[in-house]
């Protein structure tokens, strides 16, 4: 799973702002897509995730943006609007170790947004409430270690369309 940044190139970054050397999608705007993968248009989603493990910590904060799928993969990307302020630059709920100025530098002028990666193995159960799509997720997180994660999509209908390339039933 990748939980940080893409800059307006494609370029991704963990949540320390460390590239990962790695495009999410190329200089024309078309996804990186593997062989035989076609990721699907966007869904307007609101997001947010919690890590359980070892105890609830809200991750990311509810934030509007867009959810693209295939079927190995879940994508989502924060919007462009998405507030961020001098005290909380990200919309992730973390500590930033990286100096104000390559924090703004990323955003303002590279165009960044926060972003979540899935794979869809990573996927261990859907929960539908009225209101919205709680996905449980299980990945490699600080330490190498496993922990589960709770995603929350909302509405309940842009969750499930978000969600309907996996074919996680």
């Amino acid at each position: 799973m990748l939980l940080g940044f893409l800059d307006g190139q494609g370029r991704t970054y963990d949540l320390t702002f460390g590239t990962l050397k790695r495009r999410l999608w190329d200089v024309d705007g078309a996804w990186h897509a593997e062989l035989g993968e076609t990721v699907g248009g966007g869904v307007s989603v609101e997001a947010a995730m919690f890590v359980q493990t070892p105890k609830s910590h809200l991750l990311l904060r509810p934030t509007s943006g867009t959810a693209h799928a295939s079927d190995r993969r879940l994508v989502f990307l924060a919007a462009e609007d998405a507030e961020r302020t001098p005290d909380e630059p990200t919309r992730f709920n973390v500590a930033i170790h990286a100096p104000p100025t390559a924090v703004d530098h990323l955003f303002r002028e590279r165009g960044g947004r926060e972003v979540l990666e899935i794979p869809r193995p990573e996927f261990h159960g859907l929960l539908e409430s009225r209101a919205e799509l709680t996905a449980r997720i299980e990945a490699e997180w600080m330490g190498g270690q496993t922990a589960t994660f709770l995603l929350i999509l909302r509405p309940l209908s842009a969750g499930r369309e978000a969600v309907a390339p996996l074919r996680l039933s």
